[in-house]
């Protein structure tokens, strides 16, 4: 199979707030753009030919791949959908077969592989990628039916748990896909009594019509994660996801020419590094287990990392801070002076002077001393988030403070379990943070001071 389309033209509300200044598709996973990701993997497994289908803020997207070769973009001017996206695709496509990629999905290149390998393998007409349903997951999500011998047998949405959920790539005869997506209605026909489906048509029931006329549709279940980043909380589990991938197929210790461990470093005897070049490692710093250093990056004067994390290009940990185990760092941060840190920051943020958050930090973000959060509220439930104007239940890291990109805080702010900050923000010093607060905002306490005469004679003796 040598073509691939891939969606990137929707405009990833539910992101928010790291979706208004870039395009979903575009926020890291291991420090590269996820669209990146997808296209890179499908290189890798010989496809020549990647049509990207782009809409919403379409230049993000084409920065990410136009450097590539046998990429081209095709521009879906309205936002008619992922069926009119994927029928915009298909046009600008010759080859006799091809794969259908959402640019959203994380995913291993053993799993896109698996795809193509049982496309082929089976001599198939039409193929679904299936994943396991996380428990919890409520919404934006399509099920697949599938029988004992890997054929699906139906195709729905929001059904339950139980069932698996198309994991948003499929391979089929183009002429074939094409015919069935301009059968495809534009709404989910398949849905339960009472549920509201989007208005928009839904690609994967183009798979079922083709069921239904008697065309037999194979599944491959993901052998591996597969994360569909669709709300904030999904770019932590696909970070944490990728990196616990990237770290349990390490095979030994790698270090680049010019890196350096300190004799003085606390590290497992059985913990594998892999360390860029230059990378250091200083005395006194402890490890908690096997890491990954990009080139240039420190971790210096008694910082401590926990095992599992990974770290971008030239990021300095230093002075006694902590990052937790799992956590992934970008390009260009700095964690320093006692500052605690576990989750997801993206490339240069900086944490400095006794700051402590968990969660996930956009580009380009400045948290001032002694800002905190809190993981756990007085009922020991998870904050209901507000997902363009609904009210949700995240199905995980639901207790994470959410920043997003270009922002700042000032000293002593508390965030409250949960809490999103826009893009392009500033909570000011002082201030405790209960709710959301919008992308250009100027958030500042105000604060009742009281005045009253004072002095010996008050206190004196």
């Amino acid at each position: 199979m040598r073509t691939a389309v891939i969606l990137a033209a929707g405009e990833g509300a539910r992101a928010w707030p790291y979706c208004g200044i870039r395009q979903k598709v575009t926020v890291p996973v291991l420090h590269v753009p996820l669209v990146r990701r997808v296209a890179l993997d499908l290189r890798a497994l010989g496809v020549e030919e990647i049509v990207a289908v782009v809409g919403h803020r379409a230049a993000d997207v084409r920065a990410c791949l136009a450097d590539l070769e046998g990429v081209r973009f095709v521009e879906q001017r309205e936002r008619t959908g992922p069926v009119e996206a994927a029928l915009l695709g298909l046009a600008d496509v010759s080859a006799d077969t091809v794969l259908l990629c959402c640019g959203d999905v994380a995913t291993t290149r053993e799993t896109l592989g698996s795809v193509v390998k049982a496309f082929e393998g089976r001599g198939a007409e039409a193929l679904l990628l299936v994943a396991e349903c996380p428990p919890g997951l409520t919404a934006s999500r399509t099920s697949v039916e599938v029988t004992a011998d890997g054929l699906v047998s139906g195709v729905w949405g929001r059904g339950g748990t139980e069932h698996p959920r198309f994991g948003g790539v499929a391979a089929a005869h183009t002429d074939l896909l094409r015919k069935y997506l301009l059968r495809t209605p534009g709404i989910m026909p398949n849905v339960g009594v009472g549920a509201m489906p989007p208005p928009e048509g839904n690609p994967a029931y183009a798979f079922d019509l083709m069921r239904q006329d008697g065309i037999e549709v194979h599944a491959v279940m993901a052998a591996d994660f597969l994360v569909d980043v669709d709300k904030p909380w999904h770019i932590i589990e696909a970070n944490r996801k990728a990196a616990e991938h990237a770290i349990n197929s390490l095979d030994r210790t790698l270090i680049a020419e010019g890196a350096t461990i300190h004799d003085g470093a606390d590290i497992p005897a059985d913990a594998k590094l892999v360390l860029g070049r230059g990378a250091v490692i200083g005395k006194g710093c402890h490890i908690g287990g096997s890491l990954i250093l990009g080139a240039g990056s420190r971790v210096i004067s008694g910082a401590i990392v926990g095992g599992g994390s990974v770290i971008g290009e030239d990021s300095r940990l230093e002075k006694y801070c902590e990052v937790g185990g799992g956590s992934v760092i970008g390009n260009g941060c700095v964690v320093s002076h006692c500052a605690e840190f576990s989750g997801v920051a993206f490339d240069a943020v900086y944490l400095y002077h006794y700051c402590s958050l968990a969660g996930l930090i956009g580009t380009h973000v400045d948290v001032g001393a002694a800002t905190v959060c809190g993981t756990w509220r007085f009922d020991d439930g998870t904050k209901v988030q507000d997902v363009r104007g609904r009210k949700e239940t995240p199905e995980c890291h639901g207790a994470a403070t959410f920043i997003g990109d270009y922002s700042r805080t000032g000293v002593n702010v508390t965030f409250m379990p949960g809490v999103k900050v826009g893009y392009y923000a500033c909570v000011g010093g002082g201030a405790v943070v209960y709710d959301d607060v919008p992308e250009r905002t100027l958030l500042l306490a105000k604060q009742e001071h009281v005045l009253k005469s004072w002095g010996p004679e008050k206190y004196g003796w």
